[in-house]
């Protein structure tokens, strides 16, 4: 277990590294945008469409990584006036909510790419790309996600065992 642990970490890093990188490149693409734009006048025909695709792909390649570390948005306020039990218990509920959406989409997104790719969709804007392409990030983005959150549920398992029922001796 120690082993997968340390390789979907690796890999959950790696895709939060190309995120980041896609965030960096957003932005000297808008920079390099604005300067041919407006002193050169001949902005590339490229560059909107390719921070689109970026935006796209740093959204489901950064997903887990911040689910992972718990670095995204959560109000607390309720929770947090929990008992100890409670809290892992609206963990575990979460996680497994986590679970179910993540199946969902992932269906959806699987279903959707293998359509996309057999009928040879394309998404025609600059470039005709096979959107399948796009739609396999979503599928990738959503498996990691379920993965993430089937760890997440098993971790709050074993944390219920760590807190005993109030009023009872462990």
């Amino acid at each position: 277990m120690k082993t997968f642990d340390s390789i979907f970490n690796g890999l959950v890093n790696l895709l939060a590294c190309i995120a980041g990188f896609f965030i960096v490149c957003t932005g000297l693409i808008e920079c390099y945008e604005v300067v041919t734009r407006y002193f050169l006048h001949r902005p590339p025909i490229w560059g909107v469409e390719a921070v689109e695709y970026m935006l796209f792909l740093i959204a489901f390649l950064g997903t887990t990584w911040v689910l992972k570390n718990r670095s995204h948005i959560s109000v607390t306020i309720l929770v947090e006036h929990l008992s100890p039990r409670a809290q892992a218990y609206c963990n575990l509920f979460a996680s497994l909510m986590g679970i179910l959406i993540s199946l969902i989409i992932l269906w959806f997104a699987v279903t959707t790419t293998w359509e996309c790719c057999v009928t040879d969709v394309r998404v025609v804007k600059t470039y005709a790309l096979p959107k399948w392409w796009f739609l396999s990030f979503i599928a990738l983005g959503y498996f990691l996600m379920l993965i993430e959150f089937i760890r997440q549920f098993l971790s709050n398992l074993r944390s219920l065992g760590s807190h005993p029922e109030q009023g009872k001796a462990s």
